[in-house]
């Protein structure tokens, strides 16, 4: 195993953002080699003139009895949704007075791709981040969706996830963790079983965290840890070199390697 924790320093380049999502903070994580952060280019509210939009997302996900995906989320009240697939396939349906949305998707092997968007005042207005779920076909559990952020940490979708849900990284050194635990609590990340750094969880019980790692990824392996009052969580991650998109399951975790605009490819991997 190495050690990645040489002092708790974010090192140049790793950018922190404070972005007010649902989670507690947002990290935006390094390009891949010596290119700049990415720059997500949809915001989380967009001016129109109905004023300041927030834009669509998801909020649950879930398997139905004939295998495929019910997404359910939130757009502006009537709007068209789109969630769109890789390959190019759009499905579309017609949010309600409330603006919430559902749509039945069909399930990929290896894996489910969706991007989000909505059709406002003329205007495509995308979500932020895409949707990955892995295979999935127990109807009575949520499956272990998540919304992969271009140079930020996905963030857990699905209800029970553990206070170590999901970790990213990328070939530029940059690293993130996120989870779920009560609302409002404070969380301590351990790297190698070096404290590392604390931060607060969200209203909904979601945090992220920057890992301050010193020096950049090597291959390997590194074990990251969570205290939130007296629960205690370990993982351990395999720094892997991928040059290809895809999904993989590795124990009980996928990682899923996709691309990114700005160049190279981002690792989340999902417990």
């Amino acid at each position: 195993m190495i050690s990645l924790l040489k002092g708790i320093d974010v090192p140049m380049g790793f950018k922190l953002s404070t972005v007010a999502l649902c989670a507690a903070s947002v990290v935006l994580l390094s390009g891949c080699g010596d290119k700049a952060p990415e720059k997500v280019e949809v915001a989380d509210y967009v001016a129109t003139n109905r004023g300041y939009v927030k834009s669509p997302e998801v909020t649950s996900v879930a398997v139905t009895a004939a295998g495929e995906l019910l997404v359910t989320g939130a757009a502006l009240p009537e709007a068209r949704v789109r969630l769109t697939s890789p390959s190019g396939q759009a499905y579309g349906v017609t949010a309600g007075s409330d603006g919430r949305f559902q749509a039945s998707l069909p399930q990929m092997s290896g894996g489910s791709f969706y991007d989000l968007a909505m059709e406002t005042e003329g205007r495509l207005m995308r979500a932020e981040g895409r949707l990955f779920v892995p295979p999935a076909s127990d109807i009575g559990a949520p499956p272990r969706s998540v919304l992969l952020r271009p140079g930020a940490s996905a963030l857990p979708l699905w209800p029970q996830a553990g206070l170590i849900a999901v970790v990213d990284y990328d070939a530029g050194g940059a690293m993130a963790v996120s989870g779920r635990t009560d609302p409002g609590i404070m969380v301590d990340v351990e790297i190698d079983g070096q404290p590392a750094l604390e931060v607060r969880s969200g209203e909904n019980g979601v945090y992220t965290a920057a890992l301050p790692v010193r020096g950049g990824l090597r291959s390997g392996t590194v074990t990251i840890g969570i205290r939130a009052r007296d629960r205690f969580e370990t993982r351990q991650v395999s720094l892997r070199q991928p040059s290809t998109e895809g999904a993989t399951l590795m124990g009980v975790a996928w990682y899923v390697d996709w691309a990114i605009s700005g160049g190279g490819l981002q690792t989340t991997v999902v417990f």
